[in-house]
């Protein structure tokens, strides 16, 4: 891996930069084709992002804006979550229902 990491050093920048550039490229098309057919379209274009910000300032502050979107959506999915289970908490299983309505 050092050996692979000295050779991409070693290549020059404006090829090494061009290269970042159709991949990514290529890995963000496809992430935008994924959104609208089956696949892993948000993925994709995250890991499209993430190749772009190994050579480039603008994708590295793209990249980081879609984690810190990412960390927001996971804290609201988890406190919709948990806001469900404490109402399925609450209320009383099928078998206390039957057991009320016998007594009375």
């Amino acid at each position: 891996m050092e050996r692979l990491k000295r050779g991409w050093n070693r290549t020059p920048k404006a090829i090494r930069q061009s290269l970042v550039l159709v991949v990514g490229g290529v890995v963000i098309l496809a992430g935008l084709v994924m959104l609208v057919t089956p696949g892993p379209g948000w993925a994709a274009l995250f890991l499209g992002f993430a190749i772009w910000a190994t050579e480039f300032a603008f994708a590295e502050k793209v990249r980081d804006r879609m984690i810190h979107f990412l960390k927001q959506l996971l804290a609201r999915g988890q406190a919709a979550w948990q806001k469900v289970v404490r109402k399925f908490k609450k209320q009383p299983t099928h078998e206390h229902r039957k057991s009320s309505k016998t007594k009375r």
